[in-house]
């Protein structure tokens, strides 16, 4: 599989439930593309202006190729999107959660150390004690030479997703 054609692929899986958009300037590298998902929630009692409660999850995710992903490469996208969390996470009483995730795909093997780099980072911004909730990055590494995805924790809930894009493009 091509990169081309990879990111053909996951392109037409995000426009379903993503918007599509230019790249943000928090990113001081050239990626592929962003995509940024909204999601908002509500109860309320009898009518709309009646609300019991209201929650919003936002997802902005950052894809980029690179031919032999690095250290370096995680590190500069990892300090991008952490720089970049104060721009794009806007807290309030009706925020659950908001993902930042920093997608790296390639054709060559990465090394065995940076899959294990990448499923060991963690990091987690909270709001005023949750109240107004939190943001967690995720790292999705995707190597289409082996077709293996490797995620950091936060990442886990959306392997299987990244998973099938690789598989579907090998049959």
């Amino acid at each position: 599989m091509t990169k081309e054609e990879f990111l053909e692929n996951i392109k037409g899986k995000f426009q379903f439930y993503y918007d599509l958009k230019d790249q943000p300037d928090i990113v001081p590298f050239p990626i592929d593309f962003y995509a940024h998902f909204y999601q908002a929630n509500e109860k309320y009692f009898g009518l709309k202006s009646f609300n019991i409660w209201r929650m919003t999850h936002d997802e902005h995710c950052f894809v980029k190729y690179y031919e032999n992903v690095s250290k370096d490469d995680v590190n500069n996208m990892i300090e991008s999107l952490k720089s970049g969390i104060n721009y794009l996470v806007e807290p309030n009483e009706d925020h659950m959660k908001t993902f930042v995730t920093g997608v790296f795909f390639t054709e060559n093997r990465p090394l065995e150390s940076l899959e294990k780099y990448i499923e060991k980072f963690k990091y987690c911004k909270v709001y005023k004690f949750y109240l107004q909730g939190w943001c967690d990055i995720r790292l999705i590494l995707i190597d289409l030479s082996s077709r293996k995805v490797y995620t950091n924790k936060a990442g886990k809930e959306v392997q299987k997703f990244y998973q099938h894009l690789v598989e579907d493009n090998n049959k």
